[in-house]
């Protein structure tokens, strides 16, 4: 038996061809190009998103939101401290605070109200993380509060490409929204993301800090703009996704279902293989069937005892990698700096060293997923 890696990035003969088709032609691997442009217009088809900007990273997408909203440092973001760090630094390095909130035992994401009770006046920003590409079922209800509140909603929709709620797709709901294309999620460009801007007030100023804080764009693509030259008009930086990388990314994207629909089936046997044997071992945290298409990112499960150290050692020793994601923002050297004593973190504290993710990608076969499921099994048996 081979070593079963957590994950495996998307590969596929016809990605890198078309990385070959761009070098051998010899155009500007910077871009951007014919592929970048593919991409927009299949995301636009796909998803209903108007006015994007393919970025470097997720992060790099983040890092937008928080140069065009212009904090003070008395201005909080509200965001689940289960989140990853970046999403936090983003707007931490803008001078602004930060604020956490708790989430829910069962999947690992806040509660409506767990955003509700820790909105004060300096409220400026919602972060609703959609962790595992799993949404909460409440995002149209959040939206209504936070345009009631005059809070700007950004989902941070990093490993959610492919997931909908209520038939819209996740990124079509927040002000903006962020997504990854590293190369752990669904699909890759080896590292990249990308930037959704809803909010049309926002449009113009998101094209100049994605432009190194200047008005290139509009100087090279409008005839009508009223300067002849481009120049430094706000505060950006490089966020630009290479054309070189989107050549890999581009045909991915019409593979979106096709991917979803394989990862499907791995859920559904992990799923099914566990579901009448187990007890009160661990919790799976998601469900098989969902009433809006789910992008089946990960297969996550939370260990009733704390014995998530020797457990992974275990699978390790089976030659399994599993993962724990990462630790909570609050618990960090960091992240501990904004963690007040009215911070009620009770759900987070209680499972953060409880939850392992089992392998879960592409180039997993039903067969490894059957072998995955027996060793879980014959370790719980001892």
């Amino acid at each position: 038996m081979r070593t079963i890696k957590f994950s495996t990035p998307l590969q596929d003969k016809k990605y890198f061809d078309n990385v070959k088709r761009l070098l051998d032609s010899k155009k500007s691997l910077h871009g951007p190009g014919e592929n970048i442009f593919k991409i927009k217009k299949e995301l636009k088809k796909q998803f209903g998103f108007e006015h994007v900007h393919l970025t470097n990273s997720c992060t790099a997408a983040m890092e937008i939101c928080a140069l065009m909203l212009s904090l003070k440092k008395n201005d909080e973001v509200l965001m689940p401290s289960y989140n990853y760090n970046t999403t936090a630094s983003s707007f931490v390095r803008t001078g602004c605070k930060i604020r956490y909130c708790d989430i829910k035992k069962e999947n690992l994401l806040p509660s409506f109200d767990d955003f509700r009770k820790n909105v004060n006046k300096n409220t400026k920003v919602i972060i609703v993380i959609h962790m595992q590409g799993l949404c909460v079922d409440y995002l149209d209800k959040l939206k209504k509060f936070c345009l009631k509140k005059k809070i700007i909603l950004i989902e941070d929709a990093a490993p959610a490409l492919g997931t909908y709620l209520k038939g819209k797709s996740v990124g079509s709901y927040g002000d903006f929204a962020t997504f990854s294309f590293h190369e752990t999620k669904n699909y890759q460009s080896g590292i990249g993301g990308l930037l959704v801007v809803n909010n049309k007030k926002f449009r113009k100023k998101s094209d100049l800090v994605f432009d190194k804080g200047t008005d290139r764009t509009y100087v090279v693509s409008d005839p009508n703009y009223h300067k002849k030259y481009y120049s430094w008009v706000e505060l950006g930086s490089c966020f630009r996704l290479p054309e070189l990388n989107a050549s890999y990314l581009q045909p991915q994207i019409k593979d979106i279902n096709k991917v979803i629909d394989y990862r499907e089936r791995l859920f559904k046997r992990y799923y099914e293989n566990f579901f009448n044997w187990l007890k009160d071992e661990f919790i799976i945290c998601n469900k098989y069937k969902h009433k809006d298409k789910y992008n089946y990112h990960a297969f996550t499960i939370i260990l009733k005892k704390k014995e998530r150290e020797k457990f992974l050692k275990y699978l390790k020793n089976q030659k399994i990698i599993a993962f724990i994601s990462f630790e909570a923002l609050h618990l960090s050297k960091m992240g501990k700096k904004w963690l007040t004593k009215n911070t009620k973190l009770k759900n987070t504290n209680e499972i953060i060293k409880k939850i392992v993710r089992l392998p879960m990608h592409n180039k997993l076969s039903i067969q490894e997923v059957d072998y995955i499921s027996k060793k879980v099994k014959d370790y719980f048996k001892k």
